[in-house]
């Protein structure tokens, strides 16, 4: 190769990298709704983290990982599996954009990890048993009801003020209600047991229908690590860590990588 044209395409090498890291998805969004709300949509997603550490200590380790399996023998999941801190290894991404991506790992695992646990104990009738077990039983729908309602108004509060600012869809949980409703979801448990997982699973399914709208907007670049992780479906959607200039091209003409396209 002519040294000019080494020159030539090193130097376009070097321009396309730098055009990357400073057209970043944060600034993206910026060029596409605007400043003001991109800012305060993109900033009220940060004080969701508190939810998820809450949601990942009580009902991920408290609730089930401490009380339902070692009282019931429900089945165990290794939260690395679904929590996947690896997407800070990839090159050419801002440190804020570093910093997005590894909050949706964080959340959208949580909320899968948690989905699947409401699911284990959706399969069988963890309320039979002798008195230690109806008692551990009855603890567990008690902060379940708690934790449940109090996050749900949370979520709900929160991630309205997000969409009203970013465009997003809202979830339906008439459809979740319906559906859990039509598969006898949870259906070996009594009337009240029942209507609480339920309640939970309506939750947990919503919160990971807006964390999607979330993470394909913001951060819609696949795993490094995940050959034997856990990841949502909705990352099928997702490009490869070495196509962000294309995942930026993408988010700047549709906002997301989705199906389920922002309003605006």
């Amino acid at each position: 190769m002519p040294v000019t044209q080494y020159a030539f395409t090193a130097t376009a090498e070097k321009a396309r990298k730098k055009e990357v890291i400073v057209v970043s998805i944060f600034r993206t969004h910026v060029k596409r709704i605007g400043i003001p709300r991109t800012f305060i949509g993109g900033g009220l997603m940060y004080l969701s983290f508190l939810e998820f550490i809450f949601i990942h200590l009580t009902s991920i380790i408290v609730l089930y990982r401490w009380m339902i399996a070692p009282f019931f023998g429900a089945r165990r999941f290794a939260i690395e599996d679904f929590i996947i801190l690896d997407r800070n290894k990839i090159e050419g991404m801002t440190r804020l954009d570093r910093i997005n991506c590894e909050f949706c790992g964080y959340a959208n695992g949580t909320a899968t990890l948690w989905n699947h646990e409401l699911d284990a104990i959706s399969e069988t009738d963890i309320g039979r048993g002798k008195f230690l077990r109806k008692l551990v039983v009855s603890i567990y729908a008690v902060f379940l009801a708690i934790f449940s309602v109090f996050n749900f108004i949370l979520s709900k509060l929160l991630f309205a003020v997000i969409a009203f600012f970013l465009g997003y869809q809202w979830a339906s949980t008439k459809s979740s209600r319906t559906r859990l409703r039509k598969t006898n979801y949870a259906g070996a448990y009594g009337p009240v047991m029942r209507t609480l997982i339920r309640f939970a699973k309506v939750y947990a399914e919503t919160l990971s229908t807006n964390l999607e709208q979330i993470e394909s907007s913001w951060c819609p670049l696949k795993h490094i690590e995940s050959a034997s992780g856990v990841v949502p479906e909705h990352h099928k959607h997702f490009y490869d860590r070495k196509d962000l200039g294309a995942v930026i091209k993408v988010l700047a003409e549709e906002g997301t990588v989705s199906p389920r396209k922002p309003r605006y």
